[in-house]
């Protein structure tokens, strides 16, 4: 049932402040799920000639790709409650704060990346130095294909630090965010079926901002019901049952229609947030997720190391394959998945224990949040669910 007028027009209390290092383990295991996916669109494009590898590899070989909408569905979430919440306790959103604070989450870990690859790479500068420096690799394309989903949510956060500051100045109901939010779905969609009349290659409706926003204005949605409407948001939340159904048919459609189909370039994308949503829903607060640490917390250790993995991942698998006689990037077999996944993981994790965490702790003290003290919620921790299930926010996708 949608939230009332009162419920959307009424911002949540302030809550206790989380332990400055906790986390929430629910969120991490979506991240960590994105990843993995991510990790196996790139890494399995062909059988390994083993079986159970290949039925562990097979989400990842399938529909790997919409590990991406993933990530945008939960970023756009996390966000989406920063900026509302600093709202509700000020009255107002600082952009320039928000942008800082953006740009020393992101930009260390990609601009040290670009580095060593113009340093140690093989493809020419020229051909992704500046594209990614600036953040429009996505349009004037990159060698370095992977990194256009980085373009993709710079854009989106800098309308976001732009034109949100101009709603905050408005008292009262969050309507008109939600008819905008709504109006980014109904645009994305509406121009994806429009290049799909015109010839326009699947390749750039994958990469290009204005096809892909809706992902994000999707997870910003969820943050409107989670910071506005709590109670609706938690009754929502409870009907695992709905939301598993619902990421069940998500992943059989994306299993069957393939992404560079015109079905799969329109529809398919709208599917795979939607996917994104209901597993976030799924997992959010669930009692189940602590409980089954065994399998969860290995995945939520990937999510926490998710963005230094992703900037980093083919990099480091074609650095070290190239290192082992008889295999290359494009081997599949056993071995080299081994030394695939394998290297990105350690790539990830020394990016985000060397430069990420580091430059957070220097960004915590250069660039404060906008809480006052005793309100603090650091958006870069976030809570473990036996503490509080409905507790503050986590870190940013």
């Amino acid at each position: 049932m949608p939230p009332s007028s009162s419920e959307l027009t009424r911002a949540r209390p302030p809550e206790s402040p989380p332990a400055p290092t906790a986390r929430r383990l629910d969120l991490d295991v979506v991240r960590g799920v994105a990843i993995v996916l991510a990790l196996g669109w790139h890494f399995s494009p062909r059988s390994s000639g083993n079986v159970v590898l290949d039925a562990l590899q097979w989400p990842g070989h399938t529909f790997g790709w919409a590990g991406v909408d993933l990530f945008f569905v939960l970023s756009g979430f996390l966000m989406g409650q920063l900026v509302l919440r600093e709202r509700a306790r000020t009255g107002r959103f600082d952009g320039r704060r928000f942008t800082a604070r953006r740009m020393l989450r992101l930009w260390p870990v990609l601009y040290v990346f670009l580095a060593v690859y113009a340093i140690v790479g093989n493809d020419p500068v020229s051909s992704y130095l500046w594209q990614n420096a600036l953040h429009v690799q996505n349009y004037a394309g990159s060698s370095l294909e992977h990194l256009w989903s980085l373009a993709v949510e710079e854009h989106f956060y800098l309308l976001l630090a732009v034109l949100f500051p101009l709603f905050a100045r408005r008292p009262g109901s969050v309507r008109p965010l939600v008819a905008v939010l709504i109006a980014v779905l109904v645009a994305s969609l509406a121009l994806r079926g429009i290049a799909v009349a015109n010839g326009v290659s699947d390749v750039r409706m994958q990469w290009r901002t204005h096809f892909r926003m809706d992902a994000l204005a999707a997870g910003v949605l969820l943050a409107v019901l989670r910071s506005h409407a709590p109670a609706a948001f938690e009754r929502l939340a409870a009907r695992r049952w709905l939301w598993a159904a619902a990421t069940a048919a998500g992943i059989c459609f994306l299993a069957t229609v393939t992404k560079g189909s015109p079905l799969g370039s329109t529809v398919g994308y709208t599917v795979a947030y939607l996917t994104g949503a209901a597993f976030l829903l799924l997992l959010h607060g669930a009692a189940w997720v602590p409980r089954a640490g065994w399998l969860t917390r290995p995945v939520a250790a990937l999510g926490r190391h998710a963005y230094g993995i992703y900037v980093w991942h083919v990099f480091a698998a074609e650095l070290v394959l190239d290192c082992l006689p008889g295999l290359d990037y494009s081997s599949s077999g056993p071995a080299a998945q081994a030394a695939k996944f394998g290297a990105a993981v350690t790539a990830g994790v020394l990016a985000t224990l060397l430069l990420e965490r580091p430059v957070l702790r220097l960004r915590d003290r250069l660039v404060p949040t906008a809480a006052r003290p005793a309100e603090h919620v650091p958006e870069d921790a976030v809570v473990p669910l036996h503490r509080e299930p409905k507790a503050a926010l986590s870190s940013a996708a």
